[in-house]
């Protein structure tokens, strides 16, 4: 990641290293332009003007505040929070445990729409952000141990407050998105007091919800601008975006094959495992009973990980007579982004549904289909353990190759029977190992 702009929709771009963007008037600052997309700029005058360069964040100078400051933005920026946004904002705090605004956007009527408030109520480390009028709250962020990173990430139900790359639980809300008619960096444009004490150094809005690892990226990128990277989690922690290539990470859509609540141990589902395989995130979005179609629908209106690698594991629920298997699993695809790997998985049949049977059938049409649909994309691990219990395989058991099922060696036993479909720790780890092998040759 070069430049905020890799990613698309960078329309507020606040840069305090960019003395290139700032009209002085010796160390104040009395102009700041948006390096983003929509333009305009934050004006400051007379005493109220923060100083430039007096202080720095990590080895970039930045304006500080000292809490007789503000700067107002122009109308160009005012329609970020129109709709679905992701706000970043890089600061430090000098107050301690006073409340003090680092910035508030309000409507026509005075309501905010976006804003960050700091120890709230004089709590120490409670930040408050807002999309719309509600505060969204972080009761134990540690912006009073050093320099702080805050992300604003709004999609159409929930807005979430991240702290350094975390958001907790609580630490969302519902969102009220409209045009600002006024915004103003440290402070309150309806009210002079509680103004901002400290250092504010990039403010970033992107007109869109970022996924997941875009969020990372970005992050990143400014944790390790701004040397703040030992203070952030996740995956830019501990190498620098700007200079380490970006992973495919993957995400895993399914039902209970995929989520596997059965197994306590979490590092015994095979999403966990592909990850400490692959070194790379991956997501489990597996939510047993569900039927292929509930797994299209969620893969289609999700917003988090639209650019991944997408597996889809799905089609051993409810496919019988009139079955939409194929179809659901077509609809899955044709709506990734352009250029999307993906890998789909087969239905399994259970031991009540042996070779012969209405179901057996059902579910080997679908297979049959799915794989006759996706020749490139497709990897049968049902076909391929059961074959591991053929005669000089490691699970030998002649009644799994008669049935065609799933040998009773690789399934789940609950200490007093064995599950009659699902499979156990063991088969799972041997299935994952199978994934990642065909990732990794498909070049993943």
């Amino acid at each position: 990641m070069a430049a905020l702009t890799d990613i698309p929709g960078l329309v507020i771009d606040f840069d305090g290293s960019d003395a290139a963007t700032m009209t002085l008037a010796g160390s104040l600052v009395t102009e700041w332009a948006n390096k983003g997309s929509y333009g305009g700029k934050a004006v400051g005058a007379g005493t109220a003007r923060p100083n430039y360069n007096t202080r720095q964040m990590g080895t970039l100078p930045t304006l500080d505040f000292s809490g007789t400051n503000h700067m107002d933005m122009s109308a160009e920026v005012m329609n970020l929070t129109a709709a679905a946004y992701s706000l970043f904002r890089v600061w430090d705090n000098d107050l301690g445990a006073t409340f003090a605004i680092h910035d508030y956007g309000k409507n026509s009527g005075g309501t905010i729409r976006t804003g960050l408030a700091t120890n709230v109520s004089n709590v120490d480390d409670r930040v408050y952000q807002y999309s719309g009028a509600s505060a969204i709250p972080d009761a134990s962020a540690p912006e009073d141990a050093g320099p702080t990173i805050t992300q604003l990430r709004g999609t159409t139900s929930l807005a979430y407050n991240y702290i350094n790359g975390i958001t907790r639980s609580g630490a969302n809300g519902a969102p009220t998105y409209g045009p600002m008619a006024t915004w103003r960096i440290g402070g309150d444009p309806a009210n002079t007091g509680s103004r901002w004490n400290g250092i504010i150094s990039e403010i970033v809005g992107y007109n869109r919800v970022l996924t997941i690892d875009e969020c990372a990226l970005v992050l990143g990128f400014l944790a390790w601008k701004w040397g703040l990277q030992a203070s952030i989690s996740g995956e830019w922690a501990t190498k620098d975006p700007r200079t380490n290539p970006r992973l495919r990470n993957i995400v895993c859509f399914g039902d209970s094959f995929t989520e596997l609540a059965y197994l306590t141990n979490p590092a015994d589902h095979w999403p966990a495992i592909l990850q400490t395989t692959l070194g790379r995130k991956v997501s489990d979005q597996g939510i047993g009973g569900q039927t292929s179609t509930q797994v299209t629908d969620r893969s289609i209106a999700d917003v988090d990980y639209t650019d991944r690698g997408h597996i889809f594991f799905c089609g051993t629920n409810g496919p019988g007579s009139g079955h939409t298997v194929l179809s659901d699993i077509q609809a899955a695809v044709a709506a990734l982004p352009a250029g999307t790997k993906y890998l789909v998985l087969p239905s399994f049949n259970s031991d009540t549904e042996r070779a012969g049977s209405a179901g057996y059938i059902n579910k080997m049409a679908n297979n049959a289909a799915v794989a006759a649909a996706f020749p490139n994309n497709y990897l049968d691990i049902r076909s391929m353990l059961i074959a591991l219990s053929l005669p000089g395989q490691p699970y030998q058991d002649s009644a799994a190759i008669t049935n065609d099922v799933l040998s009773s060696q690789l399934r789940f036993f609950n200490g007093t029977s064995t599950d009659a479909l699902h499979p156990n720790a063991l088969c799972v780890s041997i299935y994952a190992q199978m994934i990642a092998d065909r990732l990794i040759a498909d070049g993943w």
